[in-house]
């Protein structure tokens, strides 16, 4: 009897270790967050077993390590080959938790964590705690969603709930208010170039881009209010002094889409016949900004906001560095159209519908916005001064031609010289933002 429950030991001892070597199966993706001091960082891992082996990715390091049970080990390497952390953990449920060293060279590696390259090239090594959790799972196809806004928000934030968890390739369908925060039905939400969000994207970490591609923006009522003086930072100080405006005159606008224009509510004698193209935007397009930062909704940066460009249109692609998990995207300040810059502080302010979908590209982010419509590849510079944006947006542009076309400096050059464009979107606000453009059709014939 002895040796038979030994046997029943001995079976149900194998039994246990394959049930704990099934539980501990690390392969798929996670998402690892070292603590640092300061903000956390992040890193997209992709982990395939075989018995105790553990191969993969850390960013864009080489990951190999064992597994035994649910002791975890692993050994990074960076891009040149070079030792890049030795990090263990346990595995308590469905995370793991633990320590070990990296070397940490910069903010951000690529894919948004340490270890993400360059790791030794004169990089410290720090002794670090770390856990990892399973990357969340998409559903099996995109899904279409209708969002509610209940609650507007005029800050620029981490700090700020998510008001919707979505994944690449759902497509949201939502509606915006004015800067004004008013809405469709006239009903006044908080104003301050009020945002509606944010949306959390799954699978979304700091040095990701994070690209948003606007498929419907359209306005849903008949009217908008445009200011009447021409703000102080477009004129000079004489013109500014000289300038004789009637506090009476209207800035109110009836919006024709079946005409596809709009005019004047209340026009003067010599705005009778008067009437612009409807150009449905968005001016407040953003992330949540790095650290703890925070930003009113007038306010622009690397993270977006104000940007108040008006190619931000239905077609547009708007690509955002990610500096928080989950990106936290925000959108608002509808304008039924707009004149470069902006100068009277508004543009035509209403409502509008927009459908949207985003895409996360992994481990690749330039640091400030760029766009993309169907005629050309855009970037944005925003600064303190219109020269300073110009250098930004320039530089920016240049790096993305580069690396996307391959193109040498000396070939940036030529074609910069021949066919660059610049748009000076943001002229009135706490920064200034100015638009670098070149054609697709030129670069297409690029080898």
């Amino acid at each position: 009897m002895a040796k038979q429950w030994m046997r029943i030991a001995a079976v149900a001892g194998v039994l246990l270790c394959g049930r704990m070597a099934v539980a501990a199966d690390v392969s798929g993706e996670w998402v690892a967050k070292v603590a640092t001091p300061g903000e956390p960082q992040y890193a997209h891992v992709l982990l395939q077993v075989q018995g105790d082996k553990v191969s993969g990715s850390w960013g864009s390091s080489k990951v190999e390590g064992t597994l035994a049970g649910d002791k975890l080990e692993l050994s990074l390497t960076d891009e040149d080959g070079k030792p890049a952390g030795k990090l263990s953990a346990t595995l308590n449920g469905a995370s793991f938790a633990g320590s070990g060293t990296m070397a940490m060279r910069n903010r951000f590696g690529a894919g948004g964590g340490f270890g993400g390259g360059g790791g030794g090239r004169g990089a410290a090594e720090a002794t670090v705690n770390w856990t990892m959790d399973r990357a969340a799972t998409p559903p099996a196809a995109p899904r279409s969603i209708k969002f509610e806004p209940k609650e507007l928000y005029a800050t620029y934030s981490a700090s700020v709930a998510p008001a919707l968890h979505i994944f690449s390739g759902d497509v949201v369908h939502t509606w915006t208010a004015d800067a004004g925060g008013v809405d469709a039905k006239g009903i006044r939400h908080r104003g301050g170039d009020s945002n509606i969000g944010p949306f959390y994207v799954e699978g979304a970490l700091p040095g990701d881009t994070l690209a948003l591609h606007l498929l419907k923006v359209r306005t849903n009522r008949a009217t908008a209010r445009q200011g009447t003086r021409i703000n102080a930072h477009a004129v000079t100080a004489a013109y500014l002094v000289g300038a004789k405006y009637d506090p009476d005159f209207s800035g109110e606008w009836t919006l024709l889409p079946e005409k596809g224009i709009a005019v004047p509510a209340h026009p003067s004698e010599h705005m009778k016949n008067y009437s612009v193209p409807l150009k449905p935007m968005l001016g407040c397009i953003s992330v949540a900004p790095p650290g703890d930062e925070q930003y009113r909704g007038g306010d622009l940066g690397p993270f977006g906001g104000n940007l108040d460009y008006n190619d931000n249109v239905e077609g547009t692609t708007v690509y955002l560095p990610v500096f928080h998990a989950g990106a936290l995207l925000g959108m608002g300040d509808g304008h039924a159209a707009m004149g470069d810059g902006e100068l009277t502080g508004s543009a035509l302010e209403t409502s509008m519908d927009v459908d949207f979908s985003v895409e996360v590209i992994k481990g690749d982010s330039t640091g400030q916005v760029r766009a993309e419509t169907k005629e050309y590849l855009i970037a944005f510079g925003v600064t303190g001064s219109v020269p300073e944006s110009i250098q930004v947006a320039t530089s920016q542009l240049a790096t993305w031609i580069k690396k996307q076309y391959g193109l040498s400096d000396s070939e940036v050059a030529i074609l910069f010289a021949s066919t660059l464009k610049y748009d000076i979107t943001e002229l009135v606000d706490a920064k200034y933002n100015v638009a670098a453009k070149v054609p697709k059709s030129i670069l297409s014939t690029m080898k």
